[in-house]
């Protein structure tokens, strides 16, 4: 069996993603942006966001956003919290939860959607990856992906799926881990409001998947790559989370 990176190499992107690969239209791009605008007046005035760490964030590469996930905020909250353009952000999307009716669909008016079965099979996969490295590959653009999958029922960490070691290995990103609190408190899974809470990020120092890599190894020691990524990604989130309840 040849490898992903091989596979990858040789892979096109399908129709299903030109939309995020193409130039918004000005309507969209005016939508965008006045999303944009209401997730930092509403992390400003009703929720405020403090942030701790930006200074983490590469100045001059893509990267992969990663941290807990709780709440429908948490991604307006990392993107404002990175102090960019959210134009330069995708987030990556179950598309049987975000694309399956078109209620859901005007979220990818709102923003970059990267839609992702969770049940792929390997061309999926490898379609996937090559609609990341597509969009990353133009201006420095970057991705937001939670290991855990899903937002959290109650509050706590789920276990951290390999996905974003994956993209991180095979495209070369390095992942940036964070850990946020409060947006559980604000607006929960199953809530249709949320309500005022502070808020609080804290942005850690990149992982670089050369770190993990062996570039002489079958797809077996990559996979074996991938659990190590994801095990250090989740250590560096937890930390994150700890540095932050004894400074609290």
């Amino acid at each position: 069996m040849t490898s992903i990176h091989t596979e990858l190499e040789r892979t096109t992107v399908p129709p299903e993603y030109s939309d995020i690969l193409k130039e918004p239209a000005f309507q969209d791009r005016v939508i965008k942006k006045t999303f944009e605008i209401y997730c930092r007046i509403i992390l400003t005035v009703y929720c405020p966001l403090k942030v701790t760490g930006r200074e983490n964030i590469p100045d001059n590469t893509s990267f992969i956003f990663c941290s807990n996930h709780n709440s429908h905020m948490d991604s307006g909250i990392l993107m404002t919290a990175s102090g960019l353009p959210f134009k330069n952000f995708a987030m990556i999307a179950a598309k049987d939860y975000f694309f399956d009716n078109n209620r859901k669909n005007y979220l990818n008016h709102l923003m970059n959607l990267i839609p992702i079965d969770r049940h792929a099979d390997r061309k999926s996969v490898l379609e996937y990856l090559a609609a990341c490295r597509e969009f990353t590959k133009s201006g420095n653009r970057n991705l937001i992906v939670y290991p855990e999958g899903t937002r959290s029922l109650s509050g706590s960490m789920q276990v951290f799926k390999k996905g974003p070691a994956m993209i991180s290995a095979e495209l070369k990103l390095p992942i940036v881990p964070a850990f946020i609190k409060g947006s559980f408190d604000a607006w929960p899974k199953g809530k249709v409001f949320m309500k005022p809470s502070r808020i609080t990020i804290r942005i850690g120092k990149p992982i670089f998947p050369r770190d993990f890599m062996c570039t002489e190894c079958n797809e077996e020691d990559n996979f074996h790559s991938y659990k190590k990524i994801t095990e250090e990604l989740e250590t560096r989130i937890r930390e994150l989370k700890k540095a932050g309840e004894q400074n609290a």
